[in-house]
């Protein structure tokens, strides 16, 4: 392909380039290299040939959640602009699990596993992606029939020395702490996706660098042209200080209900509003920037331009109208100080078990969580006192009362 300065565009094609490269690099953390982007995309529309886009998961769950999105609304506004999404399901990375990050070793998946929590993340995915843009590949695809000569040539293009040099294995070695022999193959299993789905773009968080550009290296030793690494943010969680993860209880989960939606994004901290406006919400690259001039010049009032913003994401996931009937919700609920009139009701066994009660209305997933929460001061009555008591019995004395448990959850007992 010739030099970006050596592609000619028509004025309407100048004009497209443009457009296509305003929204394609908002809000994103690096493109490396960013000349060859704009090259690989000015011949795109000179040649009327979509980009091949590609995301990978590892189905190593089944919860899907905001922070999970970044990449894929990225791939979404490629898609709006013509391209291909490539999703690459990693049913044989997942047997690994990306080490990127981690202490120790991941545990391993079964086929089973993996193949379950991949039809419940796409999904969820699909909340965000054009299905009709979207090609989903399996690594089984090409790598069931792989063989040991394949292995050992994948192994003979790159080296010990730059295995190592990733940051996560570099610290587990500086450590101390175990390294085991499969991990060091995720970034090279990972670079080989992008050979067989000849990807032209991969697009991945801020910490995914060096697992990306291994696929330029794999594209280059069979005279592909090297794909492009765009990297996006990783999003703080609600908490407004760790990285969006369940294991931290700080995420806003694509299965939410609405309510919990809302007020979950009523909860970030100010801070934070600029960043979910960028990566959370469905608003243009124009009201986004607009919105965060406002909230910078102090012209948009931070509690309402947060309503705001929650009302978007509600909207985009439950549908249109959605968004103002949660606000109205949140505001009955925590302004006046007001129950929800939709919240369940249990007519409750006496001498029953508070967990169980929980468990049972599907307030909590599980006893352990009811447990969680009690310790946690995060159970009470309305207009009463905190139960502190994780083997609390509930009695008549119960009865007419409505227990919250955390911020937006109730429930009315009979």
């Amino acid at each position: 392909m010739a030099d970006a300065e050596k592609i000619e565009l028509t004025s309407d094609q100048e004009a497209e380039f443009q457009r296509q490269w305003k929204v394609l690099s908002f809000g994103v953390s690096e493109i490396t290299p960013e000349p060859e982007f704009r090259d690989m995309l000015r011949h795109s529309i000179k040649e009327d040939k979509p980009l091949r886009v590609k995301c990978g998961i590892d189905p190593t769950g089944f919860d899907v959640h905001l922070g999970h999105l970044v990449p894929y609304k990225k791939m979404r506004q490629f898609q709006d602009l013509g391209h291909l999404g490539v999703v690459i399901i990693g049913d044989y990375t997942a047997s690994i699990g990306d080490p990127t990050g981690k202490d120790v070793s991941r545990s391993s998946l079964t086929a089973d596993q993996v193949r379950a929590n991949a039809r419940t993340y796409m999904d969820q995915v699909y909340t965000v992606l054009d299905r009709n843009r979207t090609e989903v590949c399996y690594q089984t695809e090409w790598f069931e029939e792989v063989g040991l000569r394949d292995i050992i040539g994948w192994a003979a293009e790159t080296t010990c020395a730059k295995l190592l040099s990733h940051d996560t294995f570099a610290k587990r070695l500086e450590e101390g702490s175990p390294l085991a022999l499969h991990e060091l193959f995720y970034p090279v299993l990972q670079g080989i996706d992008s050979v067989f789905v000849k990807a032209d773009v991969e697009l991945g968080g801020s910490d995914q660098k060096f697992n990306v550009l291994m696929g330029r290296d794999y594209q280059k030793h069979r005279n592909m042209r090297p794909q492009v690494a765009m990297l996006l943010p990783i999003i703080t969680g609600t908490c407004g200080s760790q990285k969006m993860s369940k294991s931290l209880n700080n995420y806003i989960a694509i299965q939410d209900d609405p309510f919990d939606k809302f007020g979950k994004i009523m909860s970030i901290p100010d801070e934070l509003m600029a960043d979910y406006f960028r990566y959370v919400s469905s608003l243009n690259t124009d009201e986004i920037e607009q919105t965060i001039a406002g909230l910078e010049k102090g012209t948009l009032h931070p509690n309402e331009t947060k309503k705001m913003l929650a009302m978007n994401v509600v909207d985009f996931f439950h549908g249109e109208g959605s968004g103002i009937e949660m606000r109205e919700k949140f505001e009955s609920v925590f302004k006046k100080g007001g129950v929800p009139d939709d919240a369940p009701e249990s007519e409750f066994e006496r001498g029953a078990l508070l967990i169980d009660i929980l468990l049972d209305a599907g307030l909590v997933p599980s006893k352990k969580e009811a447990r969680r929460m009690v310790q946690a001061n995060a159970v009470g009555v309305v207009d009463g006192d905190k139960i502190t008591d994780i083997e609390k019995v509930l009695d008549d004395s119960f009865a007419g009362k409505v227990i919250k448990v955390g911020k937006r959850k109730f429930l009315k007992l009979k």
